[in-house]
């Protein structure tokens, strides 16, 4: 079995920014792998709710720690032309001292109203995925390249100059976040990690086994991928209050999930996760290693 690694969803739903980084230090010092952060500007999940951004808080996060990776769960492509976003990933990644994960989304349904409130279009499902397709390409040449011209269906660019160039070699990991096939099909073909999350154990089944399809006809090995697991606290835990016996049916969940496959478990703590909280996912991954 590999090495199994988890991260974590920082608390972002607050209006002290001190608050995140703060957890981003716990995490750390528990040997958490990752910290993300979500791109939501208003959270779909609360009608008014507080919600830091997601690239500027990140840069803070990225200087204000030494060693946890940082990334973004996921960036939807919408929001940001592709070559704005190499830049700023490049200067992220610099800034953390190459500590930078890119995770990438086309957006769904959920985050329709949002983009509509802020002046973004919501297009269709195909063009939202060939965006994303697009917006890969040209972010791995503007990490890679001396300068990067690039004519899409949507996107185009001349001559771009990405410098100084992240720290990573040969470039940062870029995972991509869905559930549909057709965003699958970008992962196979692009991607260096796949995160999932709202999945049975039955369709993640059918979406690794998709995955592994795709990735032969890309001429890829499935093992090239890493599948990642995302979700909330409360479902590993189910709030149970004893700190022992809520360690023991988090470990035996993420077992299951290994069982699958899954080498990489991102959990999700909202604003009122107490220290506990944090300390009982480092101790149910310790005992599975």
């Amino acid at each position: 079995m590999p090495q199994l690694r988890f991260g974590c969803q920082l608390p972002q739903d607050v209006n002290n920014f001190e608050s995140v980084i703060e957890a981003a230090k716990r995490c750390e010092r528990l040997g958490y792998d990752s910290v993300w952060l979500y791109d939501h500007l208003s959270p779909f999940w609360s009608v008014s709710g507080p919600a830091l951004e997601c690239w500027t808080t990140l840069s803070a996060v990225a200087a204000q720690t030494n060693e946890v990776k940082v990334g973004s769960l996921v960036t939807n492509m919408a929001l940001r032309n592709p070559a704005l976003l190499a830049k700023m990933s490049s200067t992220v990644d610099i800034i953390s001292g190459g500590r930078l994960i890119l995770a990438l989304g086309t957006g769904d349904r959920l985050s329709r109203n949002e983009l509509y409130a802020y002046g973004y279009e919501f297009p269709s499902l195909d063009e939202r995925v060939q965006r994303l397709r697009e917006g890969i390409l040209i972010i791995k040449a503007m990490w890679t390249e001396d300068s990067t011209t690039f004519h899409g269906k949507y996107y185009k660019i001349e001559g771009a100059l990405n410098l100084p160039k992240p720290k990573q070699r040969p470039r940062p990991s870029i995972w991509v976040g869905g559930k549909n096939r057709r965003i699958l099909d970008v992962a196979a073909e692009l991607a260096d990690g796949w995160n999932f999350w709202g999945l049975s154990k039955e369709a993640m089944k059918d979406r690794s086994s998709y995955l592994s399809e795709k990735c032969q006809q890309y001429g890829r090995k499935p093992s090239e991928i890493l599948k990642s697991w995302s979700g909330k606290y409360g479902e590993l835990s189910q709030n149970i209050g004893d700190r022992s016996e809520a360690a023991r049916t988090v470990a035996s969940k993420l077992q299951d999930l290994a069982n699958q496959q899954i080498e990489y478990f991102i959990v999700s703590f909202d604003s009122g996760a107490t220290p506990d909280n944090y300390e009982v996912i480092a101790d149910s991954v310790k005992d599975l290693r």
